[in-house]
């Protein structure tokens, strides 16, 4: 019996310790007072004054502002391929030749047929001459009444008729130098040259379409050259972001090949529409490239600056919590008359953020504010800073 009332004993004794600690841990007015009085390591920095940008950015590509391409304007077979990828050429270069020989017989044809309008020619003037030489002697023997006027109508018909020959053979050699020169023409387009209008006299060649013995069309595409001394950077902006965007704004632009190195770049373009799948609109930004590094197809994050302030109040963005609905900061304050410090929750409105610092735009701050440990912060918790606090 004594044993079975020392262990009931026992069971009442634990029963009432898990009670006690179930109403403690249930009742928020005792659960706060510890976690308020609690000590708590934490992190801190200082409320600085300084310069903040609002820089957004925009994911794209690079595309060439300036591309040729190089097309024959007859359709035959390649002959010969003067230049490949990734070489320079100056604006006039020979690119591609063309197989000539049909239309090089088609020159000596022209060029016969208009020798014999030539000389057609110069037999239908000789007869006019003839002509002409035999009208003026029947008109003399007409004055003398040695000839009849029948006879002198006969000569002077033949003589107009042989003047409308010299015309025909006039025009007919005419038009064989205009055969001609069709078929020199053509036979000047076997050589295709890279001819572009305006931008700079050097370019790369990009892509090559064509090998030497393929037969092409009439204006298929064989290369094409590019301008890289400048670069068109094509980007999209959503719709929070839009209306930062304006036309001659300077960007900056990164590429990912190149992530140590920056671009100077400007607006040139913005679109009037959304796209109505991705929400977005694009602006075109021309990028300087003078030492070529930069290369068309490069994935790029365009950078632009939205706006700044020269003297800001500045905190870490990690000092910046969420409480209650409320975004705010835990500043450092220090108690003379127990020597104590602690952290208390003051609202804040922030102005430009960036990926390091906020800019605190109420109310006026100072001293120092919690960076590490908020989480385990009520506002008046006394707080031990850490010195290297990790």
């Amino acid at each position: 019996m004594k044993r079975l009332a020392i262990l009931a004993a026992l069971a009442l004794l634990v029963g009432a310790v898990i009670w006690a600690n179930f109403y403690w841990s249930a009742d928020p007015a005792v659960t706060e007072r510890p976690r308020g009085s609690r000590m708590v390591a934490v992190a801190v920095a200082p409320v600085i004054q300084g310069r903040i940008v609002d820089i957004r950015e925009f994911t794209g590509s690079l595309r060439a502002s300036e591309a040729f391409t190089v097309a024959p304007k007859i359709s035959g077979r390649i002959a010969r391929i003067h230049v490949d990828i990734g070489d320079r050429v100056q604006r006039g270069t020979l690119m591609v030749e063309l197989d000539d020989a049909e239309f090089r017989q088609a020159v000596a044809v022209a060029e016969a047929s208009l020798a014999v309008a030539r000389a057609e020619l110069r037999r239908a003037e000789s007869e006019a001459a003839l002509a002409a030489r035999e009208l003026q002697r029947t008109q003399q023997l007409s004055q003398r009444n040695l000839v009849s006027d029948g006879e002198l109508d006969t000569a002077r018909a033949r003589a107009d008729s042989q003047q409308a020959a010299v015309a025909v053979a006039a025009a007919r050699v005419q038009e064989r130098e205009a055969a001609l020169l069709t078929e020199q023409v053509r036979l000047g387009y076997t050589v295709v040259r890279a001819d572009w209008n305006g931008g700079v006299d050097s370019r790369l060649v990009g892509d090559r379409q064509v090998n030497a013995g393929d037969t092409v069309a009439a204006n298929a595409a064989l290369l094409t050259v590019l301008g890289v001394d400048r670069l068109m950077a094509v980007a999209y902006a959503s719709e929070r972001d839009y209306p930062l965007l304006a036309v001659g704004q300077t960007v900056t632009v990164v590429a990912d090949a190149l992530p140590e190195q920056e671009f100077a770049g400007e607006i040139a373009r913005i679109a009037p529409r959304f796209q109505e799948i991705s929400r977005q609109a694009r602006f075109e930004v021309t990028v300087t490239n003078q030492d070529e590094l930069l290369k068309p197809g490069m994935f790029i994050t365009v950078r632009v600056e939205v706006d700044r302030a020269d003297d800001a109040t500045l905190v870490p963005t990690d000092a910046v919590v969420q409480r209650d609905g409320q975004t705010g900061v835990y500043q450092i304050r220090r108690n003379d008359n127990d020597d104590g410090t602690y952290a208390h929750f003051v609202p804040v409105s922030i102005g430009i953020r960036d990926n390091e610092q906020a800019q605190i735009l109420q109310p006026e701050l100072s001293g120092e504010v919690v960076t590490l440990g908020q989480q385990l912060l009520a506002d008046g918790s006394p707080v031990n800073i850490a010195q290297d606090f990790d």
